[in-house]
């Protein structure tokens, strides 16, 4: 018989199982693309939006094995677990500014407290339990309430440190102190959110850790309502602070009580297996857990009537290109806003002559002639005073806003011509690309085949070890930490630096770490192709046993070979697959940028000795008619 109650549970678990992830996905775009002054200032604007969504999918084989135990190994995701751990240190930097001080101190709480829970949950701490058990309670919560009083103990030791500072007598002093407010906070919510998925989670042998419905949800929403409630007490002023704490909170708390405390009881238990943090991706609870505070955080800030927004200077986001600004100085003439119109199409021709001046190394020009110096003729000077001269007057007739929006066209063009020169061509990519990729897949090569030689068995014996597994994840991490990694430190890989290639920002600086993040992730199928690929086509060379032979062109060509080299020819086409995108986006984008470049606003240039003297350019064509006498 049908239990209708239990029917209705497992209908409503279903719909909510479905449905959550792509709602905390609709939130997470909406924060991103809504007023950009409050989602970028939280840390969650649009490349945070690119990280956690596009990019956890594409990460979901980039794994890091980091420790083996027993029989089995350890890894950590890079969608599931990493890129919420990196998104959430960045929202934690902007409530508990600067974030390098305020996130040591933070880890360094939690680390201790993770090392001293992670010692009372393993055997050794039997007789811990079994003194609490002796109280009439089961093993099992007698185990819980050894790590809600361990925790307890150690927030409040960790809270007594950090607030233990008087009042205040400089500004310093102040800002410490309110960074070390934040700090307790976050603290004490991750320590409830750890305890109680603690509470409500176990593992099951072959499965992983489970969390049954609804108990699932109630951590993470109890902390960013939590987080909302308190936030006053916490940021007078700036209570919107709570959303970055409450997801960072809720990601590193289900991540310690579930993952970290929960898991080593499966370690040995049965098969050997890759047992990964963040192993379920996208649909992770460590994913969701942080999407799920965040969301829950915002309905209470603006349950309790306060703004979306931040009352203090944040980052700005960045401005659009001249090719955007000129964008929106014909939408505003079709609309008929002429003044705001002509306004935009001044400031585009002059934005694209500054960044052609960047790019081209030439000295500061007066600001009322921001042409001078360039290597264009003098009527372009001409023609931007004028067109700055009508945006100053104003006009109400529409031909004269047309051919003023038609001759900052023209300059814009202009600036773009001048700015590719600096531009990386695209046989010097393409070449950079091919070097970096074998230099990432020459080792990892060497490392399957040791350690496929070094593995007893046949293929199928090969294929589902554990070390050899780890080993291709472990590619698709390592290629894209090389490329993130170097570009992160020096702004250019090994590739690109034989090439006289670099990777800057909009204003020619180095990118930051997040930036860099966002424009690799793209690159991760193409890694996934090779890691897959190349370690099937060790496999097939080395264990294949396919003894038999097929006739090519008049040559015996035994099976394993054969199989071998049509995994090669997958993998080659795969990468000439990716690469063939990449390229038609380089060719089609005015700046000359792939799809990563344009997500994180990313230039690839020659270095600036491979730039040649502006003596040495050629001069830009003539221009079309309709511009400004």
């Amino acid at each position: 018989m049908v239990d209708p109650g239990q029917l209705s549970v497992d209908i409503l678990e279903n719909v909510i199982s479905l449905a959550l992830p792509a709602s905390l996905w609709a939130f997470l775009f909406l924060l991103a693309w809504g007023p950009r002054s409050f989602g970028e200032s939280l840390g969650f604007g649009r490349s945070a939006f690119w990280l956690l969504l596009p990019g956890a999918l594409l990460a979901t084989f980039a794994l890091v094995p980091f420790a083996p135990v027993s029989n089995d190994w350890v890894a950590v995701s890079f969608g599931g677990a990493l890129f919420p751990l990196f998104v959430g240190a960045r929202g934690f930097g902007r409530a508990a500014p600067p974030l390098g001080r305020s996130l040591f101190r933070f880890l360094a709480f939690i680390t201790v407290e993770g090392a001293v829970l992670l010692l009372l949950v393993l055997p050794i701490s039997g007789p811990i339990v079994q003194a609490v058990a002796a109280l009439g309670v089961d093993s099992d919560t007698a185990l819980v309430l050894v790590v809600l009083i361990a925790s307890a103990v150690w927030t409040a030791v960790a809270l007594t440190l950090l607030l233990s500072s008087g009042r205040p007598s400089t500004p310093a002093e102040a800002s410490a102190g309110r960074a070390n407010r934040a700090i307790a906070f976050t603290l004490s919510l991750t320590a409830g959110v750890l305890v109680s998925t603690f509470a409500a989670s176990s593992a099951v042998p072959g499965v992983g850790i489970v969390e049954p419905f609804p108990l699932f949800l109630l951590p993470p929403i109890a902390a960013g309502f939590g987080a909302a409630l308190l936030a006053s007490r916490v940021f007078p002023g700036e209570e919107a602070f709570s959303l970055p704490v409450a997801y960072f909170a809720a990601t590193f708390g289900v991540l310690l009580g579930a993952d970290l405390l929960r898991q080593p009881p499966l370690y040995g238990s049965g098969p050997a297996g890759l047992y990964t943090i963040g192993g379920a991706g996208v649909l992770d609870l460590v994913y969701l857990s942080g999407l799920l505070a965040l969301a829950a955080a915002y309905l209470g800030h603006r349950a309790l009537g306060r703004a979306a927004s931040i009352g203090i200077a944040r980052p700005a986001p960045g401005a659009p290109t001249p090719v955007g600004r000129l964008g929106q100085a014909f939408r505003a003439g079709v609309q008929g806003e002429l003044n705001d119109s002509l306004l935009a199409s001044a400031r585009s021709a002059r934005e694209a002559a500054e960044q052609a001046r960047r790019l081209l190394e030439v000295p500061d020009a007066p600001a009322e002639r921001p042409w001078q110096g360039l290597p264009v003729p003098g009527w372009v000077v001409s023609d931007q005073a004028n067109l700055d001269a009508v945006a100053g007057t104003g006009t109400s007739d529409g031909r004269e806003g047309f051919r003023a929006w038609l001759t900052a066209r023209w300059l814009v063009y202009l600036g773009r011509e001048l700015s590719q020169r600096r531009f990386g061509s695209l046989r010097a990519r393409i070449t950079a690309y091919l070097i970096d990729l074998a230099l990432v897949t020459g080792p990892a090569a060497v490392l399957w085949a040791v350690v496929a030689f070094a593995t007893p068995g046949d293929l199928t014996d090969l294929l589902t070890s554990v070390p050899y597994n780890a080993a291709i994840y472990g590619f698709v991490a390592f290629a894209f930490l090389y490329a993130v990694v170097l570009e992160t430190a020096t702004g250019t890989s090994l590739g690109k630096r034989l090439l006289g290639l670099v990777v800057r920002d909009r204003k020619l600086r180095s990118p930051g770490f997040m930036a860099v993040l966002v424009r690799n992730v793209s690159l991760l199928p193409t890694f996934t192709v090779v890691g897959i690929g190349g370690a099937l086509a060790v496999a097939f060379g080395l264990k294949s046993g396919l003894t038999g032979s097929v006739t090519v062109a008049g040559i015996p060509v035994s099976g394993g070979v054969l199989a071998t080299v049509g995994v090669l020819v997958f993998v080659v086409g795969g990468v000439g697959l990716f690469g063939a995108l990449g390229v038609l986006a380089i060719l089609a984008t005015s700046e000359r940028q792939r799809l990563g470049d344009l997500l994180a606003g990313t230039w690839v240039v020659r270095a600036p000795s491979g730039a040649p003297p502006a003596g040495e350019r050629e001069a830009p064509p003539p221009p079309p008619a309709g511009r400004f006498a």
